[in-house]
């Protein structure tokens, strides 16, 4: 008799489901977040469970269905999550939903299967692999200075003095969104990237109403919204994510950067959590070397693909679409505001 067996999820699920996710995954692995991909992106729900032999559940395979930019039919677990490890409770059970990976992609038809894998490992000659990518974790700790002295010399400098000349405030009030996601968008352009439309970041504060907090940066003289930060907390691993955020770029001189980043550790301390996660970002990049000098650990990611050994299936190589973010960057605002809501299902990031 088998140990296991891999069934779709079905909405009974749920509670028992959230359980796993919450004592043994992070926020993301919650049917909550779940929930929120589905409504905002018209995703189509692959979400599997590995059962016991008391058809207890103990691992966790949370994949989204989809269409890519090449329009074919592929799953993701998950897209706008930087790092998702399989959740489960032993390493039987978590090896048993790696390997029935390949049987779903077929049973469902996908041109592939992406996994995004922080600290586990699935090496095998039959899955691709992209090591491009890094997040970075901020241990936190009761004693804010500890956590500062983590950084360089001039970080520290830099969050000082923005905090002597009292340039900014901070809110958590949700009924800044608005003016956030306008931030948010603007910046979005510059960097090439169509945004989601603002629902979808409503709809965190709809299902994840004691997880989810928005921290937003106001120019003390003007009071306007000038920056800002998603924030999720994450009991289960004890850590605060900031998946989502942005600034205009014209107070860079004034370090905006460096108050937003600080008022989310002294957010994440106040909360008694143990690590901040900083986000994703590419080897040499600027944010890369911006979040390096926070004392934060750089750790590789793991973005693995499964596609049947079709060699041409698989996200598209960011570099061969360098043209067409820069045809985004130079398009009118009115077209990539009502284009990027439509187009960014598509790109799975």
């Amino acid at each position: 008799m088998k140990l296991f067996r891999c069934v779709a999820y079905r909405p009974t699920m749920q509670d028992e489901w959230d359980h796993l996710a919450l004592s043994k995954g992070t926020i993301f692995h919650t049917t909550a977040f779940r929930q929120i991909l589905l409504e905002s992106f018209g995703y189509r729900c692959a979400y599997q469970v590995i059962l016991d032999q008391r058809d207890r559940i103990c691992a966790l395979l949370p994949l989204v269905a989809g269409h890519n930019l090449g329009l074919k039919s592929v799953a993701v677990a998950l897209p706008f999550v930087n790092h998702l490890d399989i959740c489960a409770e032993s390493e039987a059970a978590w090896r048993f939903a790696l390997e029935s990976l390949p049987a779903l992609r077929e049973q469902y038809h996908f041109k592939y299967l992406e996994l995004r894998l922080k600290t586990q490992d699935w090496d095998r000659p039959d899955w691709t692999s992209n090591l491009e990518h890094y997040t970075f974790v901020l241990p936190l700790s009761e004693d804010e200075e500890k956590v500062l002295s983590l950084s360089t010399p001039s970080n520290r400098n830099h969050v000082r003095k923005v905090y002597r000349n009292n340039w900014f405030t901070v809110s958590f009030d949700p009924g800044h969104l608005d003016a956030f996601y306008q931030v948010y968008g603007k910046r979005m352009k510059q960097l090439g990237s169509p945004a989601p439309d603002i629902g979808f970041f409503k709809r965190f504060f709809d299902y994840l109403p004691d997880q989810a907090y928005l921290l937003s940066v106001l120019d003390r003289e003007t009071k306007q919204v000038v920056g800002g930060m998603l924030l999720l907390t994450s009991p289960g691993d004890q850590t605060l994510y900031y998946p989502y955020g942005a600034n205009l770029v014209e107070y860079n001189n004034k370090y905006l950067n460096n108050f937003m980043y600080w008022e989310a550790v002294r957010f994440g301390i106040g909360q008694k959590l143990n690590y901040l996660d900083l986000g994703r970002s590419q080897l040499g990049s600027g944010t890369y070397t911006y979040k390096e000098q926070w004392g934060a650990a750089a750790e590789q990611l793991n973005y693995l693909v499964y596609s049947g050994g079709q060699a041409s299936a698989g996200p598209p190589d960011r570099k061969k679409l360098s043209v067409f973010v820069g045809l985004w960057k130079a398009a009118p605002a009115f077209i990539t505001d009502t284009v990027g809501k439509h187009l960014i299902p598509y790109v799975l990031p």
